[in-house]
Protein backbone atom coordinates (compact mmCIF):
# COMPACT_ATOMS: atom_id res chain seq x y z
CA UNK A 1 0.00 0.00 0.00
CA UNK A 2 2.83 2.39 0.95
CA UNK A 3 4.65 1.66 -2.31
CA UNK A 4 1.43 2.20 -4.26
CA UNK A 5 0.88 5.59 -2.61
CA UNK A 6 4.49 6.62 -3.25
CA UNK A 7 4.18 5.55 -6.88
CA UNK A 8 0.95 7.53 -7.30
CA UNK A 9 2.47 10.64 -5.73
CA UNK A 10 5.59 10.37 -7.90
CA UNK A 11 3.54 9.88 -11.05
CA UNK A 12 1.35 12.86 -10.19
CA UNK A 13 4.36 15.11 -9.59
CA UNK A 14 6.00 13.95 -12.81
CA UNK A 15 2.86 14.50 -14.88
CA UNK A 16 2.31 17.89 -13.25
CA UNK A 17 5.88 18.90 -14.04
CA UNK A 18 5.65 17.95 -17.72
CA UNK A 19 2.16 19.42 -17.96
CA UNK A 20 3.47 22.69 -16.55
CA UNK A 21 6.33 22.66 -19.05
CA UNK A 22 3.96 21.97 -21.94
CA UNK A 23 1.41 24.60 -20.89
CA UNK A 24 3.94 27.38 -20.43
CA UNK A 25 6.27 26.31 -23.21
CA UNK A 26 9.26 25.90 -20.90
CA UNK A 27 12.12 24.28 -22.78
CA UNK A 28 15.30 22.81 -21.37
CA UNK A 29 17.12 25.95 -22.55
CA UNK A 30 14.76 28.12 -20.51
CA UNK A 31 15.29 25.94 -17.45
CA UNK A 32 18.98 26.58 -17.91
CA UNK A 33 18.34 30.32 -17.96
CA UNK A 34 16.34 29.99 -14.75
CA UNK A 35 19.30 28.22 -13.14
CA UNK A 36 21.64 31.01 -14.31
CA UNK A 37 19.32 33.62 -12.79
CA UNK A 38 19.17 31.69 -9.51
CA UNK A 39 22.96 31.39 -9.49
CA UNK A 40 23.32 35.14 -10.04
CA UNK A 41 20.91 35.85 -7.21
CA UNK A 42 22.87 33.58 -4.86
CA UNK A 43 26.16 35.29 -5.80
CA UNK A 44 24.66 38.72 -5.13
CA UNK A 45 23.07 37.68 -1.84
CA UNK A 46 26.16 35.86 -0.60
CA UNK A 47 29.03 38.06 -1.71
CA UNK A 48 27.87 41.64 -2.37
CA UNK A 49 29.70 44.05 -0.06
CA UNK A 50 26.81 46.53 0.25
CA UNK A 51 23.23 46.22 1.42
CA UNK A 52 21.40 43.64 -0.68
CA UNK A 53 18.07 44.95 -1.92
CA UNK A 54 14.80 43.16 -1.32
CA UNK A 55 14.65 39.97 -3.41
CA UNK A 56 11.18 40.82 -4.69
CA UNK A 57 12.49 44.15 -5.95
CA UNK A 58 15.40 42.42 -7.70
CA UNK A 59 12.98 40.04 -9.42
CA UNK A 60 10.79 42.96 -10.52
CA UNK A 61 13.82 44.67 -12.02
CA UNK A 62 14.85 41.49 -13.83
CA UNK A 63 11.38 41.09 -15.37
CA UNK A 64 11.26 44.79 -16.28
CA UNK A 65 14.64 44.49 -18.02
CA UNK A 66 13.45 41.42 -19.97
CA UNK A 67 10.41 43.27 -21.27
CA UNK A 68 12.44 46.40 -22.04
CA UNK A 69 14.89 44.27 -24.05
CA UNK A 70 12.11 43.63 -26.59
CA UNK A 71 12.59 47.21 -27.78
CA UNK A 72 8.83 47.76 -27.94
CA UNK A 73 7.89 51.13 -26.42
CA UNK A 74 4.34 49.91 -25.70
CA UNK A 75 5.26 46.76 -23.73
CA UNK A 76 6.22 47.19 -20.08
CA UNK A 77 6.31 45.57 -16.66
CA UNK A 78 4.04 46.85 -13.90
CA UNK A 79 4.73 46.41 -10.21
CA UNK A 80 1.75 45.36 -8.11
CA UNK A 81 1.09 48.98 -7.13
CA UNK A 82 1.37 50.13 -10.75
CA UNK A 83 -0.88 47.25 -11.86
CA UNK A 84 -3.64 48.28 -9.45
CA UNK A 85 -3.34 51.90 -10.62
CA UNK A 86 -3.53 50.64 -14.22
CA UNK A 87 -6.76 48.76 -13.48
CA UNK A 88 -8.26 51.86 -11.86
CA UNK A 89 -7.29 54.07 -14.80
CA UNK A 90 -9.00 51.68 -17.25
CA UNK A 91 -12.20 52.28 -15.30
CA UNK A 92 -11.54 56.05 -15.30
CA UNK A 93 -10.83 55.98 -11.56
CA UNK A 94 -7.85 57.71 -10.02
CA UNK A 95 -6.39 58.07 -6.55
CA UNK A 96 -4.87 61.33 -5.37
CA UNK A 97 -5.87 64.92 -6.08
CA UNK A 98 -5.86 65.12 -9.90
CA UNK A 99 -3.05 67.67 -10.17
CA UNK A 100 -0.90 68.03 -13.29
CA UNK A 101 2.22 70.07 -12.52
CA UNK A 102 5.53 71.10 -14.02
CA UNK A 103 8.70 72.90 -12.97
CA UNK A 104 9.77 76.45 -13.72
CA UNK A 105 13.16 76.06 -15.41
CA UNK A 106 14.67 79.09 -13.66
CA UNK A 107 13.23 78.86 -10.14
CA UNK A 108 12.40 75.11 -9.96
CA UNK A 109 9.02 76.13 -8.52
CA UNK A 110 6.09 73.75 -8.93
CA UNK A 111 3.57 75.25 -11.35
CA UNK A 112 0.04 73.95 -11.89
CA UNK A 113 -0.33 73.04 -15.57
CA UNK A 114 -3.86 71.69 -15.30
CA UNK A 115 -6.27 69.85 -13.03
CA UNK A 116 -8.37 66.83 -13.90
CA UNK A 117 -12.03 67.83 -14.34
CA UNK A 118 -14.06 66.80 -11.29
CA UNK A 119 -10.93 66.12 -9.24
CA UNK A 120 -10.25 67.28 -5.66
CA UNK A 121 -7.61 69.71 -7.01
CA UNK A 122 -10.18 71.39 -9.26
CA UNK A 123 -12.77 71.46 -6.47
CA UNK A 124 -10.21 73.07 -4.12
CA UNK A 125 -9.77 75.95 -6.57
CA UNK A 126 -6.32 75.16 -7.99
CA UNK A 127 -6.00 76.60 -11.50
CA UNK A 128 -3.44 76.72 -14.31
CA UNK A 129 -0.64 79.14 -13.46
CA UNK A 130 -0.83 78.71 -9.68
CA UNK A 131 2.54 78.13 -8.00
CA UNK A 132 2.64 75.69 -5.09
CA UNK A 133 5.10 77.16 -2.60
CA UNK A 134 4.70 74.92 0.44
CA UNK A 135 3.50 71.34 0.90
CA UNK A 136 2.92 70.12 4.44
CA UNK A 137 4.69 73.25 5.67
CA UNK A 138 7.87 72.50 3.68
CA UNK A 139 9.38 74.18 0.64
CA UNK A 140 8.15 72.11 -2.28
CA UNK A 141 10.85 73.43 -4.65
CA UNK A 142 13.42 71.43 -2.70
CA UNK A 143 11.54 68.14 -3.26
CA UNK A 144 11.90 65.77 -6.20
CA UNK A 145 8.72 65.17 -8.23
CA UNK A 146 8.39 61.61 -6.92
CA UNK A 147 8.65 62.89 -3.36
CA UNK A 148 5.88 65.41 -4.07
CA UNK A 149 3.59 62.61 -5.29
CA UNK A 150 4.54 60.35 -2.38
CA UNK A 151 3.84 63.06 0.20
CA UNK A 152 0.47 63.85 -1.35
CA UNK A 153 -0.54 60.18 -1.52
CA UNK A 154 0.52 59.70 2.11
CA UNK A 155 -2.57 61.76 3.03
CA UNK A 156 -4.92 59.35 1.24
CA UNK A 157 -8.27 59.38 3.03
CA UNK A 158 -7.54 62.80 4.51
CA UNK A 159 -6.41 66.23 3.33
CA UNK A 160 -3.11 67.80 2.27
CA UNK A 161 -2.29 71.44 3.04
CA UNK A 162 -0.64 73.69 0.45
CA UNK A 163 0.46 77.28 0.31
CA UNK A 164 -0.27 78.58 -3.18
CA UNK A 165 0.67 81.78 -5.03
CA UNK A 166 -1.51 82.93 -7.90
CA UNK A 167 -0.32 84.75 -11.02
CA UNK A 168 -0.98 88.11 -9.30
CA UNK A 169 1.47 87.13 -6.55
CA UNK A 170 -1.19 86.65 -3.85
CA UNK A 171 -0.69 83.84 -1.33
CA UNK A 172 -3.44 81.57 -0.04
CA UNK A 173 -3.70 78.31 1.87
CA UNK A 174 -5.46 75.46 0.10
CA UNK A 175 -6.68 72.25 1.74
CA UNK A 176 -7.13 69.45 -0.80
CA UNK A 177 -8.85 66.13 -0.16
CA UNK A 178 -6.81 63.07 -1.19
CA UNK A 179 -9.15 60.29 -2.34
CA UNK A 180 -10.33 58.13 -5.19
CA UNK A 181 -12.36 59.97 -7.80
CA UNK A 182 -14.04 59.26 -11.13
CA UNK A 183 -12.63 60.94 -14.20
CA UNK A 184 -15.31 61.86 -16.73
CA UNK A 185 -13.57 61.09 -20.02
CA UNK A 186 -15.80 63.38 -22.11
CA UNK A 187 -16.64 67.08 -21.91
CA UNK A 188 -18.55 69.15 -24.45
CA UNK A 189 -19.87 72.60 -25.30
CA UNK A 190 -21.53 74.48 -28.15
CA UNK A 191 -19.20 76.81 -30.07
CA UNK A 192 -20.52 79.73 -32.14
CA UNK A 193 -24.03 78.43 -31.61
CA UNK A 194 -23.80 75.61 -34.18
CA UNK A 195 -20.52 73.70 -33.69
CA UNK A 196 -20.63 70.86 -31.19
CA UNK A 197 -17.22 70.57 -29.51
CA UNK A 198 -16.49 67.20 -27.85
CA UNK A 199 -13.26 66.56 -25.98
CA UNK A 200 -12.49 62.87 -25.46
CA UNK A 201 -9.68 62.54 -22.89
CA UNK A 202 -9.36 58.75 -23.21
CA UNK A 203 -11.15 55.72 -24.61
CA UNK A 204 -11.37 53.89 -21.31
CA UNK A 205 -14.54 52.61 -19.65
CA UNK A 206 -17.65 54.70 -20.32
CA UNK A 207 -16.10 56.96 -22.96
CA UNK A 208 -18.11 55.59 -25.88
CA UNK A 209 -21.51 56.09 -24.26
CA UNK A 210 -20.43 59.45 -22.85
CA UNK A 211 -19.37 60.69 -26.30
CA UNK A 212 -22.65 59.54 -27.87
CA UNK A 213 -24.62 61.25 -25.09
CA UNK A 214 -22.61 64.44 -25.73
CA UNK A 215 -23.38 64.30 -29.46
CA UNK A 216 -27.10 63.91 -28.84
CA UNK A 217 -27.15 66.71 -26.26
CA UNK A 218 -25.33 69.05 -28.65
CA UNK A 219 -27.63 68.11 -31.54
CA UNK A 220 -30.66 68.93 -29.39
CA UNK A 221 -29.03 72.27 -28.56
CA UNK A 222 -28.73 73.16 -32.25
CA UNK A 223 -25.37 71.76 -33.37
CA UNK A 224 -25.12 71.28 -37.13
CA UNK A 225 -21.48 70.09 -37.15
CA UNK A 226 -19.16 68.25 -34.76
CA UNK A 227 -15.59 68.85 -33.66
CA UNK A 228 -13.90 65.97 -31.81
CA UNK A 229 -10.77 66.79 -29.81
CA UNK A 230 -8.54 63.76 -29.14
CA UNK A 231 -5.32 65.70 -28.54
CA UNK A 232 -3.30 64.23 -25.65
CA UNK A 233 -5.65 61.21 -25.65
CA UNK A 234 -3.59 58.10 -24.71
CA UNK A 235 -6.15 55.65 -26.13
CA UNK A 236 -7.89 52.94 -24.17
CA UNK A 237 -10.35 50.16 -24.87
CA UNK A 238 -11.11 49.17 -28.45
CA UNK A 239 -14.74 48.33 -27.62
CA UNK A 240 -15.31 51.94 -26.51
CA UNK A 241 -13.81 53.17 -29.78
CA UNK A 242 -15.94 50.78 -31.83
CA UNK A 243 -19.11 51.86 -30.02
CA UNK A 244 -18.54 55.45 -31.10
CA UNK A 245 -17.44 54.56 -34.66
CA UNK A 246 -20.51 52.38 -35.13
CA UNK A 247 -22.69 55.33 -34.09
CA UNK A 248 -20.98 57.69 -36.54
CA UNK A 249 -20.24 55.59 -39.64
CA UNK A 250 -22.41 53.74 -42.18
CA UNK A 251 -22.47 49.96 -42.51
CA UNK A 252 -19.15 48.30 -43.30
CA UNK A 253 -15.82 47.38 -41.81
CA UNK A 254 -14.81 49.47 -38.81
CA UNK A 255 -11.60 47.93 -37.56
CA UNK A 256 -9.14 45.10 -38.19
CA UNK A 257 -7.08 43.09 -35.69
CA UNK A 258 -4.13 41.09 -37.01
CA UNK A 259 -2.33 38.58 -34.81
CA UNK A 260 1.35 37.60 -34.98
CA UNK A 261 0.58 34.99 -37.66
CA UNK A 262 -1.29 37.47 -39.85
CA UNK A 263 -4.78 36.14 -39.06
CA UNK A 264 -7.39 38.89 -39.21
CA UNK A 265 -10.42 39.59 -37.04
CA UNK A 266 -12.72 42.18 -38.58
CA UNK A 267 -15.29 44.27 -36.69
CA UNK A 268 -18.27 45.63 -38.64
CA UNK A 269 -20.69 48.46 -38.03
CA UNK A 270 -24.47 48.60 -38.45
CA UNK A 271 -26.56 50.52 -40.96
CA UNK A 272 -27.36 53.57 -38.80
CA UNK A 273 -24.98 56.52 -39.05
CA UNK A 274 -24.65 60.25 -38.41
CA UNK A 275 -24.45 62.47 -41.48
CA UNK A 276 -23.00 65.78 -40.25
CA UNK A 277 -19.86 67.78 -41.11
CA UNK A 278 -17.10 66.65 -38.75
CA UNK A 279 -13.53 67.52 -37.87
CA UNK A 280 -11.04 65.86 -35.52
CA UNK A 281 -8.20 67.55 -33.64
CA UNK A 282 -5.02 65.46 -33.20
CA UNK A 283 -1.45 65.98 -32.03
CA UNK A 284 1.72 64.00 -31.38
CA UNK A 285 0.23 62.70 -28.11
CA UNK A 286 -2.88 61.20 -29.70
CA UNK A 287 -2.19 57.49 -29.31
CA UNK A 288 -3.74 54.11 -30.08
CA UNK A 289 -7.55 54.25 -30.11
CA UNK A 290 -7.42 58.06 -30.46
CA UNK A 291 -5.20 57.75 -33.55
CA UNK A 292 -7.44 55.12 -35.10
CA UNK A 293 -10.55 57.17 -34.40
CA UNK A 294 -9.11 59.97 -36.53
CA UNK A 295 -7.54 57.64 -39.10
CA UNK A 296 -10.72 55.68 -39.79
CA UNK A 297 -12.85 58.83 -40.11
CA UNK A 298 -10.21 60.24 -42.46
CA UNK A 299 -10.05 57.05 -44.54
CA UNK A 300 -13.84 56.97 -44.88
CA UNK A 301 -13.76 60.67 -45.89
CA UNK A 302 -16.09 61.28 -42.94
CA UNK A 303 -14.12 64.02 -41.16
CA UNK A 304 -11.38 66.60 -41.75
CA UNK A 305 -8.32 65.99 -39.58
CA UNK A 306 -6.66 69.10 -38.10
CA UNK A 307 -3.43 69.40 -36.09
CA UNK A 308 -0.01 67.76 -36.38
CA UNK A 309 1.25 64.26 -37.16
CA UNK A 310 0.66 61.50 -34.64
CA UNK A 311 3.29 58.98 -33.54
CA UNK A 312 1.83 55.82 -35.06
CA UNK A 313 1.19 53.32 -32.29
CA UNK A 314 -0.79 50.69 -34.16
CA UNK A 315 -0.23 47.88 -31.68
CA UNK A 316 -2.66 46.16 -29.32
CA UNK A 317 -1.56 45.31 -25.78
CA UNK A 318 -2.95 42.83 -23.29
CA UNK A 319 -2.29 43.04 -19.57
CA UNK A 320 -1.16 39.70 -18.16
CA UNK A 321 -1.09 39.43 -14.34
CA UNK A 322 1.78 37.48 -12.79
CA UNK A 323 1.29 34.99 -9.98
CA UNK A 324 3.79 36.68 -7.68
CA UNK A 325 2.27 40.14 -8.12
CA UNK A 326 2.45 42.76 -10.83
CA UNK A 327 1.73 42.28 -14.53
CA UNK A 328 3.20 42.51 -18.01
CA UNK A 329 1.61 44.78 -20.60
CA UNK A 330 2.56 43.08 -23.87
CA UNK A 331 1.97 43.92 -27.54
CA UNK A 332 0.21 40.90 -29.01
CA UNK A 333 -1.47 42.08 -32.23
CA UNK A 334 -1.64 44.84 -34.80
CA UNK A 335 -4.40 47.36 -35.36
CA UNK A 336 -5.28 48.12 -38.98
CA UNK A 337 -7.78 50.48 -40.58
CA UNK A 338 -10.42 48.93 -42.88
CA UNK A 339 -8.07 49.87 -45.75
CA UNK A 340 -5.40 47.68 -44.06
CA UNK A 341 -3.21 50.65 -43.14
CA UNK A 342 -0.78 50.01 -40.27
CA UNK A 343 -0.19 53.34 -38.55
CA UNK A 344 2.98 51.97 -36.94
CA UNK A 345 4.53 51.26 -40.34
CA UNK A 346 3.57 54.60 -41.92
CA UNK A 347 4.58 56.59 -38.83
CA UNK A 348 1.17 57.96 -37.83
CA UNK A 349 -1.58 60.10 -39.31
CA UNK A 350 -0.94 63.02 -41.65
CA UNK A 351 -3.57 65.69 -40.92
CA UNK A 352 -5.61 67.17 -43.76
CA UNK A 353 -4.97 70.63 -42.31
CA UNK A 354 -1.62 70.94 -40.54
CA UNK A 355 -1.51 73.46 -37.70
CA UNK A 356 1.28 73.72 -35.11
CA UNK A 357 0.40 74.44 -31.49
CA UNK A 358 1.29 77.89 -30.12
CA UNK A 359 1.66 79.32 -26.63
CA UNK A 360 -0.99 81.76 -25.48
CA UNK A 361 -3.70 80.63 -27.89
CA UNK A 362 -5.26 77.49 -29.30
CA UNK A 363 -4.52 77.93 -33.00
CA UNK A 364 -5.43 74.33 -33.74
CA UNK A 365 -8.90 74.68 -32.24
CA UNK A 366 -9.45 78.02 -34.00
CA UNK A 367 -8.48 76.51 -37.36
CA UNK A 368 -10.74 73.49 -36.89
CA UNK A 369 -13.66 75.78 -36.05
CA UNK A 370 -12.90 77.81 -39.20
CA UNK A 371 -12.85 74.60 -41.27
CA UNK A 372 -16.32 73.61 -40.04
CA UNK A 373 -17.60 77.14 -40.51
CA UNK A 374 -16.42 77.13 -44.13
CA UNK A 375 -18.03 73.72 -44.69
CA UNK A 376 -21.35 75.05 -43.39
CA UNK A 377 -21.17 78.06 -45.70
CA UNK A 378 -20.18 76.12 -48.81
Amino acid sequence: MVLLVLFAVSATLLLSFFGFRHFYGISSDLRGEVRRFQEAREVISGRYVGVVLDEGYLTDQAIAASVAALGDPWSRFLTEEQYQAHLRSQENRQQGIGLIFGRDEETNEVVVLDTTPGSPAEQAGLVTGDVIVMLDGQNIAEMENDEVRTRIHAHYGGRVEMEVRNEAGELRTVSVEVREFFVNPVSYELLEGTIGYIRIMNFDQGSGEAAIAAIEALYNDGAVSLLFDVRNNPGGRVNELLLLLDYLLPEGELFVFQDYAGNETIRHGGSDYLDMPMAVLINERSFSAAEFFAAILQEQDWATIVGVETTGKGRSQVTIPLSGGGAIVLSTSRYLTPGRVDLYEIGGIRPDVRVEAAEGSDRQLDRAVAVLRDMANS
